[in-house]
């Protein structure tokens, strides 16, 4: 199966609502955030980590 833009999107936000769940410090963050784009990576080459991370950071901002 190819992952697409709302995969990837929701995998953000599942990322987001974890590191909020377990309220991680900035290097739990860092290292989540790193693992679950190498699996993206790995699913698509074209796959935008920067666009990913950002989606990221938005949730974690409006829950802050």
């Amino acid at each position: 199966m190819k992952m697409t833009r709302q995969h990837f999107q929701a995998l953000a936000t599942m990322t987001a609502d974890i590191i909020v769940s377990i309220n991680a410090n900035k290097d739990q963050v860092i290292r989540i955030t790193d693992e679950v784009i190498n699996v993206c990576k790995k699913a698509n080459p074209a796959f935008d980590a920067d666009k990913f991370e950002n989606w990221i950071q938005d949730i974690l901002i409006n829950n802050s």
